[in-house]
């Protein structure tokens, strides 16, 4: 599934695109993903102005002149693939479920060989109250109120593995699994530790790893594994730069010694050190 920073890759890709543009045509070539997609999308959003394009969480959000909102999720397989005037191709792929056409004649295909994705319309001003919006944590990228203490704060109030911490979106928003192990490996910290066991500056010091591995991987357009690809077509790269994620029985790069483990957590594969994470 896709992460913060591959949904943030699809984020700044569309926003020169679609700021300040509208929709000329929006053709749904089927009537379903995961949820129905909105009754007559088109008629609701066409020939109005995107005013805004924002990532929250791994959603995208698309804001219109008219008070209307595109929530836009890619599910566990879904691409975002823009096509300049004048490149597209004329017939629709397979999984092509959705295409949009801009006022600048730009093609955007949503494409989503698993249908887990979806497309949801709301009022703009009521997103922050509806679900999911309403529980999601803090951004730990874009949120300015996001610090050492508030995390903190939350981590206290939770017994549970702090891996299974960061995957909890009403904690904080956006980590997946790739990112919550490549964060607790560059701190040190065992996957296994109880987040209220942390104390201040082994808090701070995740928060500081979590930040650099997330603003990496969005430099690096994402990780590409099995889906992701950045919707110029390319692949994302930050696969190439993982720590532990998918290195099991390889040397830690901490220690040089220690073999990497891998573990099954809450049903989703952990990789650390035994010696370097405490």
């Amino acid at each position: 599934m896709p992460e913060l920073p591959e949904v943030e890759t699809v984020c700044q890709a569309l926003k020169p695109v679609l700021e300040g543009q509208a929709f000329t045509k929006i053709q749904c070539n089927r009537q379903n993903l995961r949820y129905p997609l909105p009754l007559n999308m088109e008629g609701t959003l066409k020939d109005n102005t995107i005013t805004l394009v924002v990532r929250r969480a791994k959603y995208l959000l698309l804001h219109f002149n008219h008070g209307l909102t595109l929530i836009w999720h890619l599910g566990m397989s879904g691409r975002v693939l823009i096509e300049e005037p004048g490149t597209s191709s004329v017939e629709a792929g397979k999984h092509d479920h959705v295409i949009f056409i801009t006022t600048q004649k730009f093609k955007i295909t949503f494409n989503d060989p698993r249908r887990f994705g979806f497309l949801l319309i709301r009022a703009t001003d009521q997103i922050e109250n509806s679900t999911p919006f309403n529980s999601l944590g803090f951004e730990p990228l874009s949120d300015c109120s996001l610090n050492t203490g508030k995390l903190y704060a939350s981590l206290r109030r939770r017994a549970i593995p702090i891996k299974n911490a960061l995957l909890n979106q009403n904690i904080i928003a956006g980590i997946g699994n790739i990112y919550a192990s490549e964060a607790l490996w560059q701190a040190r910290i065992s996957p296994l530790r109880l987040a209220n066991t942390l104390n201040l500056e082994e808090t701070n010091l995740l928060l500081n790893e979590i930040q650099d591995v997330l603003r990496r991987a969005i430099a690096a357009g994402g990780s590409t594994l099995r889906d992701h690809i950045q919707p110029n077509g390319n692949i994302g790269y930050f696969q190439h730069s993982f720590k532990v994620y998918n290195r099991a029985n390889m040397p830690c790069h901490h220690c040089q010694t220690t073999l990497l483990t891998k573990m099954n957590q809450s049903g989703r594969a952990t990789y650390y050190c035994e010696k370097c994470q405490q």
